[in-house]
């Protein structure tokens, strides 16, 4: 089916079956046109917060004798001064967070994997839902929503989800690849299908889409290239972006987001960090006294979600760090920056002596050392002990790159704990995840 056809009869669908999406995709590229994201970001705050306090129980408690429970928020600085919301919290207040005007039809509970901690329910609200801003972050790469599309996850979906996806995005023809332990015949039909529908879009969680850049490096498989490769779901080595890029010949688009919240920030083709999708959410670098960070400071991330009425997060200590830049993007887009996110404030690695090496930090350390290796992941137990294990690209080349990063590990833990390396076949899943740092004390 040739792409004006297929422009047609997605654009006749989304008009006709879902107008409400295609509206909302009208709104999202409109608003970046807007003069003062920041009014328009602080209002949206003010909306939030009024929904709160008449609809959720906990933010009533929550917020019970301050300024904003009076009058609403008035000022920047009064949001600053409201207490974060804490993971913990989060686990005991389902019911008391979730809004008791929504009824169950307008919202979707999901579940993170619980591979920082203790999982997580949230409400999605549909009322609202990202496609519009996945739309206008494909839009910065000259991908349209009809195009075909390519996704690598982990586990193969259910069929009756396969097939209303298909059903639901027809004449757009999407292929999946599920990651976890493919045969070859999955392997080189998912090569062949690649090639044959000319995806202009390749999806997937970082690991499993390194891993199957590896796999067509390794093996000298040419690809049809994409206009471009999106990797979520954990920190991107930079190693690992080149390559990706090496083997998909496309560049890769690094995308921040969570199980609740999905799009926070995205790059576009600069690649200068993260544009923030200020208009959806509003994100904060606070101090460890919940304080704003000037840019380019490290701080705690604190999340808002801008769009869900179902379920409010406000200042939602998600347990990631970043940064904002003090610059604006070449492409001149009012969108902020941030950094690349590295690591999770949660994974952390430990010693005796109380030091702590953040999942950040490991991420810039073994950087350099990455191509030598499919999978890695460091594991501590509860004597502080450390294995660094991995999956070997080639098992010669690797075994001595991961002595160098046991050194390197050592020197940055002053020596304080026992470090070794270990050849393994495939490193343990925590959930649906696979993280890079797993703590057992």
């Amino acid at each position: 089916m040739g792409s004006s056809l297929s422009k047609a009869i997605f654009s006749f669908k989304t008009n006709i079956l879902n107008s409400k999406l295609e509206r909302l995709h009208k709104k999202a590229i409109a608003t970046l046109k807007e003069d003062n994201l920041v009014h328009l970001n602080f209002k949206k705050r003010q909306e939030l917060i009024t929904h709160a306090l008449l609809h959720s129980t906990f933010y009533k408690n929550k917020y019970a004798g301050t300024q904003v429970s009076k009058e609403g928020l008035k000022t920047p600085e009064e949001f600053i001064e409201l207490p974060p919301l804490t993971r913990e919290e989060l686990c005991d207040n389902f019911h008391d967070i979730k809004s008791d005007n929504v009824s169950k039809i307008q919202s979707k509970k999901v579940t993170t994997s619980g591979s920082t901690g203790i999982p997580v329910s949230v409400l999605h609200d549909r009322r609202l839902p990202e496609t519009p801003i996945r739309w206008r972050i494909l839009s910065w790469w000259g991908i349209e929503p009809w195009e075909n599309q390519a996704f690598i996850y982990r586990f193969e979906r259910p069929f009756l989800e396969r097939l209303g996806n298909a059903i639901m995005w027809w004449p757009t023809k999407r292929i999946f690849l599920a990651a976890a332990n493919p045969t070859q015949k999955q392997l080189n039909k998912f090569v062949s299908d690649f090639n044959k529908i000319k995806p202009t879009l390749l999806q997937g969680y970082v690991d499993v889409v390194f891993e199957f850049a590896l796999y067509l490096l390794d093996n000298n498989i040419k690809i049809y290239p994409p206009k471009m490769v999106w990797v979520t779901s954990a920190p991107l080595f930079e190693e690992q972006r080149e390559l990706i890029e090496k083997a998909f010949d496309a560049p890769v688009c690094d995308q921040y987001g969570n199980t609740e919240i999905l799009l926070i920030g995205a790059e576009c083709k600069e690649q200068n960090g993260l544009h923030i999708m200020q208009d959806t959410v509003h994100i904060e670098f606070v101090d460890e006294n919940n304080k704003p960070v000037p840019p380019n400071t490290t701080g705690k991330i604190l999340l808002t979600d801008l769009t869900n009425y179902a379920f409010p997060l406000i200042r939602y200590e998600i347990g990631d760090e970043g940064k904002y830049k003090e610059e604006m993007c070449t492409c001149g887009r009012p969108l902020p920056l941030m950094e690349n996110v590295r690591g999770r404030q949660a994974l952390i690695i430990k010693t005796p002596s109380g030091l702590v090496v953040r999942g950040e930090h490991i991420v810039a350390m073994f950087d350099g050392h990455m191509k030598y290796f499919k999978e890695i992941q460091l594991c501590q137990e509860a004597n502080f002990s450390v294995s660094i294990n991995y999956v070997p690209r080639k098992s010669k080349e690797a075994h001595k790159e991961a002595e160098k990063m046991v050194q390197l590990l050592r020197q940055r833990t002053r020596l304080e704990i026992v470090v070794k390396c270990k050849q393994i076949d495939k490193i343990s899943q925590v959930g649906k995840k696979t993280p890079l740092i797993i703590n057992y004390s």
